[in-house]
């Protein structure tokens, strides 16, 4: 089961998005739940009760409360990282202003078959990428830490710190043995800081904050293949747009 909201106050644009997905469903053979909203006033109070997404098709330009404050309420007030957002839209120009909400994908309307099931389809890898988890051993005994609660990695006296969403762990070790086991999505930006891209909400060429708050030097050496590396992140990972 594959759970997909769509937020649009065009509702004839809701019904045939509605209508491609389950076409979808049936040609790969996954069940979608599929749920409606048609503002993000509406969505938010679901949202508030419990109602939970793999991925949300939300517009930008919603009548009252817009697109980009919705997606904000999700990540900031609602503290959810892991629903992907995919950013539906008539305009371009958005990309600065998305930045922060590290939505998956942003897409022009009319969202074309062949678009909607290739931003499905990479949502749902990364879904599958995120229940690999990272092993490290302290003592005599192997924890496990799934990688989608990683924000990233410092070292420190011999130590690495694990700063996770919800608190952080330690081991010793060294991160470049750490890095070897990393999926891709995690790039060493200094030699103690090693970070998931996923969790970047602002980035300079000196430093990077993390959507937890902390702020990270880019060590010189590290400067120019972090900046390359982050400028492809972007286009390939979130605003892609055909």
């Amino acid at each position: 089961m594959y759970r997909i909201g769509i937020c649009d106050d065009d509702k004839i644009l809701c019904s045939l998005l509605e209508e491609q997905l389950q076409e979808l469903s049936a040609d790969i053979s996954v069940t979608f739940e599929i749920e409606v909203w048609y503002s993000g006033e509406s969505l938010e109070r679901d949202l508030r009760r419990g109602v939970g997404l793999d991925i949300l098709f939300l517009d930008i330009e919603l009548v009252q409360k817009n697109g980009i404050e919705t997606g904000a309420f999700i990540r900031d007030e609602m503290g959810d990282t892991d629903t992907h957002i995919v950013y539906i839209s008539s305009k371009q120009g958005y990309a600065m202003e998305l930045f922060k909400i590290q939505p998956l994908e942003f897409l022009i309307k009319p969202v074309s078959a062949v678009r909607l099931r290739e931003v499905l389809e990479r949502s749902m890898r990364r879904n599958r990428c995120a229940e690999s988890s990272f092993a490290f051993q302290r003592g005599s005994q192997i924890f496990r830490i799934p990688i989608r609660e990683i924000i990233y990695f410092m070292s420190m006296d011999k130590k690495v710190f694990i700063i996770k969403k919800d608190g952080q762990e330690e081991f010793y070790g060294k991160l470049k043995h750490v890095m070897e086991q990393l999926p891709t999505g995690f790039l060493m930006i200094h030699q103690s800081y090693v970070i998931h891209q996923e969790y970047v909400s602002e980035y300079s060429y000196e430093s990077i904050k993390m959507m937890n708050g902390d702020v990270l030097s880019v060590s010189k050496p590290y400067r120019k293949e972090v900046r390359t590396k982050i400028k492809q992140y972007l286009k390939e990972k979130m605003y892609h747009v055909l």
